[in-house]
C-alpha cells in the first residue's frame, strides 16, 4: 500500500513522546513497552495500522508530565511490527501526513485525538531553495559535518520537493523544538529556509574550525 492510497481517519490513537518529531515519509523505529501503548498497538494492528506521533509541549514550569500535545503532528503507518517474548514490541513507523490536532476525544485506555490533514503549500521560491540546499548539503559533507554520502544518495533522486526538504530536516535537525517548528510552518519555502539557515550556520562553524586547525587531516594532529 502506497502513501497515496492511505486515507487519514478523523480520529486516531496517539503516542505522545518527549523531544520526538516525525515527518511525512520518514521512518522512525519505536520500542513499545508501556501497557497503554501495548493495548493501542493491538487495536491498530487489527485496524488501519495508523496512529499519530505527537511531541509533548512543556507547561509553564517546563514540566511534561501532563503530556500536553503540540498542535501539529504526523500520522504514521506501521510498516513493520515485531512482538518480543517479554511482551514489548519493535515498530517501524512511516510518517504519512501532517495533521492539526482539533481535540482530545478520550484518554482511556489510551489517548485518541481528532485531527485534520495539513497540506504543505509549495510556492515557486521553494524550487530555487532546493538548489541552494543541495549546495549546502554537499558543502557540509565535504567539511566533515553530519551529511554523509548515504544521505546525499538518498536525497538526490527524490523528485518530490516536499519529501526532499522534510527528509533532510528529519535527518539533520538535532533540536526537537527547532524540528517541531519546521514541521508546523505552512509553506515549503519557509521550512526550506529554516533548514538552510541551520546548514549555513553549521557550515560556517565547520569552516572556521577547519581553518583554525590548518585544514589538517584527522591523523595529522593530537586531540589531547
Amino acid at each position: 500500500m502506497t502513501n497515496e492510497e492511505i486515507q487519514i481517519p478523523r480520529e486516531v490513537p496517539v503516542m505522545t513522546l518527549r523531544e520526538c518529531v516525525l515527518f511525512p515519509k520518514a521512518m522512525m523505529p519505536l520500542r513499545i513497552f508501556e501497557q497503554r501503548y501495548r493495548l493501542m498497538l493491538e487495536d491498530v494492528l487489527c485496524g488501519d495500522r495508523m496512529f499519530a506521533l505527537v511531541g509533548v509541549r512543556p507547561d509553564e514550569q517546563g514540566q511534561v508530565e501532563q503530556e500536553i500535545p503540540y498542535d501539529v503532528a504526523t500520522v504514521g503507518y506501521i510498516r513493520v511490527s515485531k512482538k518480543n517474548p517479554d511482551g514489548t514490541s519493535f515498530l517501524l513507523l512511516q510518517g504519512i501526513e501532517r495533521v492539526r490536532i482539533c481535540s482530545i476525544c478520550s484518554e482511556e485506555p489510551y489517548r485518541i485525538i481528532e485531527v485534520e490533514p495539513i497540506e504543505t503549500h509549495v510556492d515557486e521560491s521553494a524550487l530555487a531553495m532546493r538548489a541552494e540546499l543541495t549546495l549546502q548539503l554537499e558543502r557540509n559533507r565535504k567539511l566533515g559535518g553530519d551529511v554523509t554520502d548515504e544521505i546525499l544518495d538518498f536525497l538526490h533522486p527524490l523528485e518530490d520537493d516536499v519529501a526532499f526538504v522534510d527528509l533532510a530536516a528529519y535527518s539533520l535537525c538535532k533540536q526537537a523544538l527547532r524540528k517541531q517548528a519546521m514541521l508546523e510552518v505552512a509553506t515549503l519555502s519557509q521550512r526550506a529556509n529554516m533548514l538552510l539557515e541551520d546548514l549555513l550556520l553549521e557550515n560556517d562553524k565547520l569552516s572556521l574550525l577547519k581553518e583554525a586547525l590548518g585544514d589538517l587531516p584527522d591523523e595529522g594532529f593530537d586531540s589531547n
